[in-house]
């Protein structure tokens, strides 16, 4: 790795770590500059803006977690299955990443007004339509659950960040049988409703 590419990643994890502690608008360019012992000028000709930073991090870090999702999210015919895959990857995407995973999550909540939030929006769709389309595609197998394939998909999405989010901040150990649990408790939701 040459050294613009490392000064370049530093200042992403130092600036994805500076976010997901503080939020994007608590977090100014300075501090940034500071954390990373870098100039202003040397950050705006990685990034251009505090924007241009954001945006890096949410394509370079952000597709690792959606490569990770389409991976875990393809519907092998066994509803329970596929589930427990992409509550694990979750799981193990939060924790080899800790520090974008609590920036997602502050971001997926963030006003989809506001600057953060309107950045995000285009890659979280991109989640959530990953969901959508593994329930759509495994709602043959469970009756119940046709017509309410994408409130599922939300659901489910829903649970499984926060389960992750619980276990990288130590709130819930992640084991077999929390994972059982958490996806015997949402199948029985759906297939009861």
């Amino acid at each position: 790795m040459d050294k613009n590419s490392e000064t370049k990643d530093f200042i992403l994890n130092t600036a994805t770590k500076l976010f997901a502690a503080k939020g994007f608008d608590g977090v100014g360019i300075q501090e940034i500059c500071t954390e990373s012992k870098i100039t202003k000028p040397t950050l705006y000709y990685y990034f251009g803006s505090k924007t241009g930073l954001l945006s890096a991090i949410i394509q370079e870090k952000g597709s690792d977690f959606l490569n990770t999702l389409q991976f875990a999210s393809k519907y092998v015919g066994d509803f329970t299955r596929s589930l427990t895959k992409i509550l694990e990857s979750t799981i193990d995407f939060a924790e080899e990443n800790p520090d974008f995973y609590r920036l997602h999550c502050t971001l997926k909540a963030a006003s989809t007004d506001s600057e953060a939030g309107k950045l995000y929006e285009p890659f979280f769709a991109k989640i959530q339509q990953l969901l959508a389309d593994f329930f759509l595609n495994s709602s043959n197998e469970i009756g119940n659950m046709r017509g309410k394939e994408i409130l599922y998909s939300r659901i489910f999405l829903q649970t499984s960040q926060s389960v992750a989010l619980d276990v990288i901040q130590k709130r819930l150990e992640k084991s077999d049988a929390m994972i059982f649990a958490v996806i015997h408790s949402f199948v029985y939701g759906v297939v009861a409703g």
